[in-house]
């Protein structure tokens, strides 16, 4: 493995930066995931990802739903394999879940109970998934609360 040569951020709002530290103002209340793409000298790249939860100041009672979201299997998946996501929203019991698989196809919609009941072993939406092509996707899922505020959650997969 090389040097570290370069740090790539991609913010939920779409905006990008570059540098192992980045510094931001978040305007709206939320569980934002943000996507860092760390490349070395030889080419070689990973990605992390930072979770960043923002209260509102005007209305600290309202707290932000948050998201937890993951998939199997992780390891050795190739092309035209089964991957099953989980996903479960914690807060809130308004909306769904929105997956966007990276790959350009229409993103799917799921439920979670919210968390209504917290010890409901059945409490995560399931959805399964085959992506086309080999490559790498981050993944991204999503969900709103009453207020607006939205919890974002980030998985990157490897097809190989």
């Amino acid at each position: 493995m090389g040097q570290i040569r370069k740090y790539e951020w991609i913010f939920c709002d779409g905006t990008t930066a570059e540098g192992d530290t980045v510094r931001r103002v978040y305007k709206k209340a939320g569980q934002y995931s943000e996507i860092v793409k760390v490349t070395d000298s030889t080419g070689n790249f990973e990605y992390d990802f930072a979770v960043v939860y923002v209260i509102d100041h005007n209305h600290p009672e309202r707290i932000p739903p948050a998201i937890h979201a993951n998939y199997y299997p992780t390891f050795g998946l190739k092309a035209n394999d089964e991957v099953t996501f989980k996903v479960r929203s914690f807060a809130t019991q308004h909306g769904e879940e929105v997956w966007d698989f990276g790959d350009g196809s229409v993103p799917v919609k799921v439920l979670s109970d919210g968390n209504a009941n917290q010890h409901n072993p059945a409490g995560y939406a399931i959805t399964q998934y085959r992506y086309k092509k080999s490559g790498d996707y981050v993944v991204t899922v999503r969900r709103s609360d009453e207020h607006g505020y939205e919890a974002v959650g980030h998985l990157h997969i490897r097809i190989n």
